[in-house]
């Protein structure tokens, strides 16, 4: 069974949705993802927390985005307490196990999700002054032990790991831009999901896992990573900004 594995984040959802391109899924979909992720980082925003979300979801071949979990809308003024509201919101499905960490850190995990790539261990990992948090993400899932994973599970990557998803599209660029905050320093000898853990350190909001099976029986594997408002990423003259 081969496996395919994706890169998306809000800063693609939103210039996709500016610069009026055809995505490849339905309509409908792309704008209940879109909401369901602005939601979310509403919320977490309101909190100053961030969060991880995994779950199992709906694939089709060649879809940009994750199926995000259905949620229900939370009332405003959004509670500072984001772990109830998340609660609230993701009780309409009650596979949804919300959980919160010590560190203020919210988990979001759906009963029988398979996580085995989660669990990869990196020998060592290095930011550089890595100032865009698409590029961050390239770097944790272009590690040598993530990708011995990917090969090993026969998981085909439909983007350049050292380009990502970004890179493949005309027009955009992950170049650092100068006076934006940046990620750097050293990892040793954790998971990937500790290593996205660090990203949020840098770039606060949530990242999420998404592992489904397609009609044709591949298996999907989504990640992505979603800065809070206030620090959204977009693209301007192909360049990372941050409003």
């Amino acid at each position: 069974m081969k496996s395919v594995l994706a890169v998306v984040s809000l800063a693609l959802l939103f210039d996709i949705a500016a610069v009026g391109q055809q995505p490849r899924f339905g309509e409908e979909r792309f704008g209940e993802g879109l909401r369901a992720a602005k939601l979310i980082s509403n919320v977490l925003a309101k909190g100053q927390v961030s969060a991880s979300l995994e779950f199992n979801g709906k694939c089709e071949p060649g879809v940009l985005v994750p199926d995000l979990p259905s949620i229900r809308e939370p009332q405003k003024p959004y509670a500072q307490d984001s772990a109830n509201t998340f609660r609230s919101m993701f009780s309409v499905d009650g596979r949804m196990v919300v959980s919160q960490e010590a560190n203020g850190t919210i988990r979001v995990v759906e009963a029988g999700v398979q996580t085995d790539i989660l669990h990869v261990r990196i020998n060592h990992l290095s930011f550089n002054k890595v100032s865009d948090p698409d590029q961050a993400l390239d770097v944790v899932l272009g590690t040598p032990e993530v990708q011995s994973f990917i090969q090993t599970h026969g998981i085909g990557q439909p983007f350049d790991s050292s380009g990502g998803l970004l890179n493949s599209l005309p027009g955009l660029s992950t170049s650092p831009v100068l006076g934006v905050r940046s990620i750097s320093g050293e990892l040793n000898n954790v998971t990937l999901a500790d290593a996205l853990d660090y990203v949020l350190k840098t770039f606060p909001g949530f990242w999420l896992y998404q592992d489904c099976e397609s009609l044709d029986g591949q298996r999907l594997v989504y990640f992505g990573l979603f800065p809070l408002p206030g620090r959204m990423w977009n693209w301007v003259n192909g360049h990372t900004l941050v409003k």
